[in-house]
């Protein structure tokens, strides 16, 4: 064999086992880059702990225009594989909403949103669960997150207390459940997920959705997956209103429709009618008359009172880091901006902050 044979064939080797090693090409071909507006302006995340996974319960160009406007994912992955990256790596996007885990509240402080647009009770596309895995295993390596902590959505969304449970629930949503059956998660190299909900182990939240709760952690086997696209499942019912920090209290409702069993907490805020502000547990205290609540009181559950804005009280010594999150609501003339929203320089003395932990 001559020298020119040689390096031939040592090139030729050298090529199998590029594409052994990475059969696709590399991350900047694959991942395209479509920036939000909300890059402007949202915070960067206090830690990446979690890769949360969302189904958009839709299909078409017009979800991916919708989640680009609204910053509700850090990546979207389309039915024909395609990868976009639409906030910055370690930026907030807004995907889990109302969320805990374990305790830990308000994850997109923590967590990396993916949506895959799709269904909930559908397995996607052959060409998304490619490019999904290979983007889980790059941000798993990247970010040292265990397979434990990556999780659906239906996972970590809770709800508030309301008309029809009084005290907060896991079964808000079941965005994404498809995610927790063992088949899926096998094929997108997860070799492990939570087997018991922390949260509902210690009553911070209780079981609103028992359907739900079986899919997360029970022990369908192989099935699984057929089972969940073969059972008639209703509709999401996740209204807009699920997601609204600050309720307005109409004629003929009660405070219990909106705060539950929180109703008295110091993290309920009431912005009454006469133009008070108290938390709930100073209401109680007031021997305040909650049965007879006043409509167009305003409430909102699960905030820290900030108080107002003034030259020396500014908003990052009020509420510090998390002055500009998308939790975060300012107050001023009747409106409520969000923290992702408002620029510092035009925030008038005067204007009332509420904040998450």
């Amino acid at each position: 064999m001559n020298r020119r044979e040689f390096l031939r064939h040592i090139l030729a080797g050298a090529l199998i086992v590029a594409f052994a090693l990475f059969p696709r090409t590399t991350e900047a071909v694959r991942i395209s880059d479509i920036r939000s507006p909300k890059r402007r302006t949202r915070p960067r995340r206090k830690s990446t702990r979690f890769i949360i996974l969302h189904t958009t319960e839709a299909d078409g160009s017009g979800t991916l225009e919708t989640i680009t406007r609204r910053g509700t994912a850090n990546y979207v992955v389309d039915p024909g594989g395609r990868i976009y990256r639409i906030m910055g790596k370690a930026q907030v996007s807004i995907g889990c909403g109302r969320s805990m885990w374990n305790g830990l509240t308000n994850l997109d402080n923590h967590a990396i949103n993916i949506e895959v647009i799709g269904y909930h009770d559908r397995i996607p596309s052959g060409q998304q669960m490619e490019s999904l895995r290979y983007l889980l295993k790059s941000l798993v390596r990247s970010y040292g997150i265990s397979a434990k902590n990556v999780m659906p959505h239906s996972q970590v969304a809770y709800g508030r207390p309301n008309q029809w449970y009084s005290r907060s629930h896991r079964g808000r949503k079941r965005c994404g459940m498809i995610f927790a059956t063992d088949p899926v998660r096998k094929r997108l190299g997860l070799s492990d997920k939570p087997r018991f909900d922390p949260d509902v182990r210690v009553q911070r939240l209780i079981v609103a959705d028992d359907y739900l709760e079986e899919v997360l952690y029970g022990k369908m086997g192989e099935l699984e997956p057929a089972v969940i696209t073969a059972q008639a499942t209703p509709a999401v019912q996740d209204s807009e209103d699920e997601d609204v920090a600050v309720r307005t209290v109409e004629k003929g409702q009660t405070v219990w429709e909106y705060a539950g069993d929180e109703y008295a907490d110091e993290t309920t805020i009431y912005l009454l009618a006469d133009g008070r502000i108290r938390r709930g547990d100073e209401l109680l205290q007031e021997e305040f008359d909650f049965q007879n609540i006043q409509p167009g009181t305003r409430i909102a559950v699960g905030y820290i009172y900030g108080g107002y804005v003034t030259k020396e009280r500014t908003p990052y010594s009020i509420a510090r880091k998390n002055w500009n999150n998308p939790d975060t609501l300012y107050i001023t003339d009747g409106k409520i901006i969000s923290g992702d929203e408002i620029s510092d320089q035009k925030i008038p003395a005067g204007t009332l902050l509420l904040f998450r932990r």
